[in-house]
This record gives C-alpha cells, structure tokens and sequence, in this order.
C-alpha cells in the first residue's frame, strides 16, 4: 500500500500553500513536533478500546496531513479515517502497525529535499 508512495514530496508540499517553502517546511516541522503525542493516543485509545476517541485522533491527523506533502501517510491515515468502524480488530491492528511504519519513516526523512 503506502511503501510505494513517496514519504515526503516537496512539490505537493508547495502546491498545498500556495508555494511558500517557508510555511510548507514550517507545518512540516510543527506535524512532526506532534507525532510522538499522536501516537501515544493512539496507542492509549487502542488500550482502552475507544474507537470513538481513536477515531477523533486519526482524523485531527488527517486533517492536518492535508497541508503537508506526505503521501504515504496519508493514504495511511485516510483509509484508517474512513474505514475505522468497519475495520476488524485484526485489520485496524494493521492499520495502526502501518501508521506507526510510515511515523517512523517520516521522523527519519523530517525535511523535503
């Protein structure tokens, strides 16, 4: 699914605001600021099975990836947000295991080239 998408992609950055490299690596840098804690929400909501509340965090995500070249996140996180309540416990399991890949790919990369 989402390893074949690009972890960052500066041109898609830029076209998100309207060019302005400054703010594109700006919202970067504050999403990646905030990854740690999405996470561990993640993993809290998975813990007490609130998939009400898992879903809340995976959309606030969503929403703020919309603003960032990150493609492969995204795909990630967009089909999570959507299909969520439809998932099987052992398919939202990989889902989350998917996220976490691709958290961890975006912390090692942190800046368009």
């Amino acid at each position: 699914m989402s390893e074949r998408l690009a972890v960052l992609d500066s041109e898609k950055a830029l076209q998100c605001v309207s060019g302005n490299k400054k703010l594109a690596d700006d919202l970067l840098a504050m999403f990646i600021k905030e990854l740690p804690g999405y996470k561990q929400k993640i993993e809290d909501e998975l813990k007490s099975n609130n998939k009400e509340e898992l879903r809340n965090i995976i959309h606030k995500m969503h929403g703020g990836l919309r603003y960032l070249g990150a493609p492969a996140l995204m795909e990630i996180i967009s089909h999570t947000d959507y299909e969520l309540f439809n998932l099987s416990d052992e398919q939202l399991e990989e889902n989350i295991n998917k996220i976490y890949k691709e958290i961890e790919r975006l912390l090692e990369q942190k800046k368009y080239h």
